[in-house]
């Protein structure tokens, strides 16, 4: 099987012979850290431990701002830096953070912390109209990334035979936009008190969403788009399912019905933490997969494949489990992959990225069982 039809097939929940390949993918402290203990300078987690794959392919289509914020620094200290980075929200950051990423948000993998949020650049009606008329313009320049003819040809004959993504980060998501537009607390204050603003927010972006994919499906076939969330925290949703129906469900319907039209054929949800009270909203707004499925937070794939037989689940090996090696490792991936041959619909990777707990030696034995467990020749527990 090529990319194309492996993915179609796992998904769809036929026949397959083989699972894919996930590669690594390491905070900027893991990295460090792995490269003191065997990985060379310049060389890639992946490529070392063998888990490189050509089935998949990305979609060159950029949606978050365009034009981005000019970053300014507005107090620098031995210790910290306070700044307006990329997309007009004022932050408070380590020094150290700053120095890594450049106060990017588009960099936040290569912090250690989390930053100390100051302001948000929506503050009501005007202000936000003020943005999406200047930075959320769907037209091909800034967002369609190809560099001319030649390399979209090229896409274009690579698609045939493999998977076709896309994912965006922060913008990608409608809860998440608004967090990201207004901060946690003013978006869900917002929904109480100037609901007319959050809903005008939602209709607004899923309707760019939904005309950015459309400069360029027709011409290059998508087939899955993963929306970023992070609604949920370790024990429960960040907003009720009520309030998601209310603001986001309504949206969510139309924009993933047009991806739908122009062909897509997976649409997931990218959120950590519990999500289970979601699952009914987002299914109804035909969202058809979970990703990162953390475990922690109780996303076991193989009770939310048996609940909702039609579902598609990516991700769902604990990463704590990895960390402790040994027999605890080779348990967890024994358990995932056992789930995705006997359920399908599920391709196992980790539930996040590599933390630097996680030990380059810990982090090859997980390669070596990945390459084993994915083929039809040695799955877990045959």
């Amino acid at each position: 099987m090529n990319g194309r039809e492996l993915y179609r097939a796992v998904y769809s929940g036929e026949p397959f012979d083989r699972l894919p390949v996930s590669g690594i993918g390491g905070w900027a402290e893991t990295m460090a850290c792995w490269r003191t203990e065997g990985l060379g300078a310049d060389e890639s987690p992946s490529v070392a431990t063998g888990l490189v794959s050509d089935d998949l392919m990305g979609l060159k289509l950029q949606l978050n701002m365009h034009p981005q914020f000019d970053i300014r620094v507005l107090a620098r200290s031995d210790r910290y830096v306070t700044l307006v980075d990329e997309y007009g929200v004022t932050k408070r950051m380590l020094r150290t953070d700053f120095d890594r990423c450049e106060g990017r948000m588009g960099g936040a993998g290569s912090t250690s912390s989390m930053s100390h949020w100051i302001d948000f650049p929506v503050k009501d009606l005007a202000s936000w109209k003020t943005l999406y008329e200047e930075r959320f313009v769907a037209a091909p320049a800034g967002r369609v990334l190809y560099a001319g003819d030649a390399e979209r040809a090229e896409a274009r004959a690579r698609a045939e035979t493999r998977w076709v993504s896309h994912f965006s980060f922060p913008f990608g998501g409608l809860f998440s936009a608004v967090r990201q537009l207004m901060g946690l607390e003013g978006a869900v204050f917002a929904m109480a008190d100037d609901p007319e603003l959050v809903h005008t927010i939602v209709s607004d972006l899923g309707a760019f969403y939904a005309n950015a994919y459309a400069l360029l499906i027709p011409e290059l076939r998508l087939d899955q788009v993963t929306c970023f969330e992070d609604m949920c925290s370790n024990t429960a949703p960040l907003v009720s399912p009520a309030m998601f129906g209310e603001f986001f469900a309504p949206a969510y319907r139309r924009y993933i019905g047009r991806l739908k039209d122009m062909g897509v054929q997976q649409v997931f949800i990218d959120s950590d933490g519990d999500a289970r009270l979601m699952i009914p909203q987002l299914v109804a707004c035909g969202f058809t997969g979970v990703h990162p499925c953390e475990i922690k937070a109780g996303m076991d794939p193989r009770p939310i494949l048996e609940q909702y037989p039609r579902l598609c689940c990516n991700g769902g090996i604990d990463k704590t489990a990895v960390a402790r090696g040994g027999a605890a490792l080779e348990r967890e991936l024994e358990e995932r992959f056992r789930t995705a041959w006997e359920l399908g619909r599920y391709t196992p990777g980790l539930d996040h990225s590599f933390p630097p707990d996680i030990s380059w030696e810990n982090a090859r034995r997980y390669a070596a069982l990945v390459l084993r467990f994915t083929s039809r020749r040695a799955p877990p527990g045959r």
